[in-house]
């Protein structure tokens, strides 16, 4: 995969241009997945002193289980936006019962080593994002189980590790700029960034 070369500025570029042919359609499923997202805690609620963790509603659970598949049935719109395939809202409940719950250990466990990265002074956790940075989209879209796909995208990311890590710093910012343009600006720039993440997936995953 080291032969593999790409621009940040023109993967934006080309999102930002995907965004603006069906700008009411991504602004309104950001609004959606934001809206579910914010009534999701798992149902716990943790004691700031001692961090203990007690399960308190089950509402808060089932609206953090939602949001989970908003994500993913999200992410895979926007793969199959990028890839030039037509996409509706009847997508947001394309994902099925195995790929869901592969999804969900694919970020679990993804998760969990970046958090044992970062724990271990910082840098291995960007390290490990950047490894794993496909992992999700390829249990998506090529239906893998999710010790497959964290496989797989160790060995896709084989020699980008630095190109990734300013990748996600770029998304990150884009994020950010979003937030301090009013607001308003994060319902662009959230389906901007995942349109060029989607985009970068699809550079390599057709390599792959």
């Amino acid at each position: 995969m080291s032969d593999i070369t790409f621009s940040i500025s023109e993967l934006i570029q080309d999102a930002w241009s995907k965004f603006k042919e069906k700008p009411g359609f991504w602004i309104l499923i950001t609004i959606i997945t934001i809206a579910v997202g914010y009534f999701g805690d798992y149902g716990l609620s943790i004691d700031p002193e001692s961090f203990e963790a007690s399960f308190t509603s089950i509402q808060g659970f089932l609206m953090s289980i939602i949001s989970l598949y908003l994500s993913a049935s999200t992410t895979l719109i926007y793969i199959k936006y990028m890839r030039g395939e037509s996409v509706t809202f009847n997508d947001l409940i394309g994902v099925n019962f195995n790929k869901f719950i592969h999804y969900i250990l694919a970020v679990l466990v993804s998760g969990v080593l970046m958090i044992f990265g970062f724990v271990l002074l910082i840098l291995p956790g960007f390290y490990v994002m950047a490894r794993l940075i496909f992992a999700q989209y390829l249990v998506l879209d090529r239906n893998l189980s999710f010790s497959e796909a964290i496989t797989t995208s160790f060995n896709m990311s084989e020699g980008h590790v630095l190109n990734f890590i300013s990748f996600i710093f770029a998304m990150a910012f884009l994020v950010i700029l979003g937030f301090l343009s009013l607001l308003f600006g994060v319902l662009i720039a959230i389906p901007v960034s995942s349109l060029a993440t989607a985009k970068l997936y699809l550079l390599f995953s057709e390599k792959a």
